[in-house]
């Protein structure tokens, strides 16, 4: 149209200017709003015959994280697998990193630690691991495996056809092993986690998916709360490195890595059951 023809500038021009200026202060206030957030990450087996491990570890994280009430911090789980070490190693490259909880064979393998830096790590259990610097923490009594009479880190393939009498570690309370093994009486399972009661069980089981606690999920809910409170902080390696921690499997602090005055569990299986028998030292 003539109109059109004569001021083609003007009309195309005036509603860029106020929605390029809307756009802008959008895009202000939403870098100014979004929080900077803090990861934890659970490296652990979530596939193959010991995901059970990494489950039993998630569910009692996301329960710590429920209770915690902690919108700051978030929980990422990744699978160790057989590039335990790779995947290790990437994160070490992103600065929201504040912790890795670690479990199972692969994720506690000397060169999966190595791979892992300084970055704040703990681990879940004693799987035969060995804290390779100032920034690894054991959350198992050093003496434990003392006591064992089999490798720290057998195989649960292997485990199932040990003969008995046999005292083994937390490899020999997975229901992997209880499914694999014909006869449990003669099992002796040393751990320095304690098993969950009903209420711990019961608040585990609230999420749907969940499958039943394991012996080691206490121990898990209490490394994700030491963790959630450390990734808080400025320097999450000094606060674990100087935590003081109340919870379900007692006090909890570190010294060279471990687990300071960790209790030693003792469990037999009492018709097919896991059960408490006493605590050693």
């Amino acid at each position: 149209t003539p109109l059109l023809q004569k001021h083609p500038k003007r009309i195309r021009v005036r509603p860029v200017v106020p929605l390029m200026i809307i756009l802008l202060l959008a895009s202000a206030c939403a870098v100014v709003r979004t929080p900077t957030l803090a990861k934890i990450v659970l490296l652990a087996p979530f596939e193959g015959r010991y995901r059970e491990v990494g489950y039993d570890a998630l569910y009692a994280a996301r329960l710590a994280f429920a209770d915690a009430a902690e919108s700051q911090v978030e929980l990422l789980a990744i699978d160790d697998g057989t590039q335990a070490a790779n995947r290790a190693a990437a994160l070490t490259h992103d600065p929201q990193v504040a912790a890795v909880i670690v479990l199972g064979y692969n994720a506690t393998s000397p060169e999966a630690l190595q791979a892992l830096g300084s970055l704040p790590t703990l681990i879940v259990g004693d799987w035969g691991a060995i804290p390779s610097g100032d920034n690894v923490f054991m959350l198992s009594n050093p003496v434990l495996r003392d006591q064992l009479t089999t490798s720290t880190r057998i195989a649960v393939t292997d485990a199932a056809i040990t003969s008995a009498p046999v005292v083994g570690g937390d490899a020999f309370a997975l229901d992997g092993f209880q499914l694999l093994r014909d006869l449990l009486e003669g099992v002796t399972v040393l751990s320095s986690s304690a098993l969950p009661d009903a209420d711990f069980s019961a608040r585990y089981a609230s999420d749907q998916f969940a499958p039943p606690a394991g012996l080691l999920a206490t121990l898990s809910y209490d490394t994700a709360m030491i963790a959630i409170t450390a990734a808080q902080t400025d320097s999450p390696l000094q606060a674990i490195t100087t935590t003081r921690y109340d919870g379900l499997n007692g006090s909890i602090s570190f010294a060279n890595g471990y687990w300071q005055n960790a209790p030693i569990h003792r469990y037999q299986y009492v018709d097919g059951v896991l059960t408490a028998d006493d605590a050693v030292e």
